[in-house]
């Protein structure tokens, strides 16, 4: 069967997509390998309308339900879109596990996913001491020196969660000024179990097997220092999931999708959402609110489409 809508991604971009395309009472796929997406990987949340207080896996969890409260209208599929391609007016996305799907509309909510330091030792000790998801890793150092690498609003959110578990928390930041927000920061600045270390470039992680150590470079100084650590925890940023549309869509010199706020892109009928396009405000709550823009745009471009 053709479906009116295929949508890329079950974060909260493409699950607030499936919710409006099956008001709208057009059929609907979604494919995505995690139920959640990189919601999941926030701590405590304080600014989604509504709630108060929530966590990242609370909030995932009421939008996948919420999913499944139009479950007659949303077909789920767990997988992972390995490349998409269009002839005419329909678009074909080819998953991992060898399945074919046909579409008249594609939304593309597909994300991204950490980026690495790229230092030596980095690949040898990874989930070996060095980690990308505080959220998922930070009870794992209870008691332990450890540090984060990154000074925006992941990395304090990260220090925020180590504090009661970790003995010390090492913050390493490139500049001379932390990029997290200030309510974050306020959190942590007088800790004396938090040390931040501005104009720093991380040059090595060192360790028999399990992670020992840390080496980084003084950008003013050049002065080269050993921190001795058990736990990394990178936060410097991500890169968006497009590897399945680069021949397909126009990329910006990020790879990242250039996309409206209607969720328009550069191909009729492809309409992109979220951390995956060129919005400006990582947010979740900014997500979904463009997941639900590409979920009406897109039943727009089907009404008008040749019957």
């Amino acid at each position: 069967m053709t479906y009116d809508v295929l949508i890329v991604g079950y974060g909260p971009a493409g699950i607030t997509a499936g919710i409006y395309a099956a008001r709208k009472k057009l059929s609907v796929v979604l494919i995505g390998d995690l139920p959640g997406g990189e919601v999941r990987n926030s701590g405590d949340i304080e600014n989604w309308p509504g709630d108060r207080t929530t966590d990242g896996n609370a909030l995932a969890d009421k939008m996948i339900a919420h999913l499944q409260d139009h479950a007659d209208g949303v077909e789920v599929v767990q997988d992972k879109v390995a490349k998409i391609t269009k002839d005419e007016n329909t678009f074909t996305s080819l998953t991992e596990s060898g399945k074919e799907f046909q579409s008249k509309t594609v939304i593309y909510t597909a994300g991204r996913h950490p980026r690495m330091l790229g230092v030596p030792g980095e690949e040898e000790h990874r989930n070996l001491g060095v980690t990308y998801c505080a959220t998922c890793d930070a009870p794992l150092f209870g008691g332990k020196d450890v540090a984060v690498i990154g000074g925006g609003n992941t990395g304090a959110e990260a220090v925020i969660m180590l504090q009661k578990i970790a003995s010390h928390i090492y913050l390493l930041h490139d500049t001379d000024k932390l990029n997290a927000d200030p309510v974050l920061i306020a959190n942590f600045e007088n800790d004396p179990k938090v040390t931040i270390l501005y104009n720093t470039q991380t040059t090595g992680i060192t360790g028999e097997q399990l992670v020992s150590g840390l080496s980084y470079k003084n950008k003013a100084t050049q002065e080269e220092t050993t921190l001795a650590v058990e736990g990394i925890f990178v936060t410097i940023g991500a890169n968006p999931n497009t590897e399945p549309v680069k021949d397909l869509i126009e990329l910006n010199k990020f790879k990242a999708i250039p996309a409206d706020r209607y969720a328009v892109t550069s191909v009729p009928g492809f309409f992109a959402a979220g951390d995956v396009t060129d919005i400006r405000d990582a947010q979740i709550v900014v997500a979904a609110g463009h997941g639900c823009s590409a979920a009406l745009s897109a039943g727009d471009y089907i009404s008008r489409l040749p019957k």
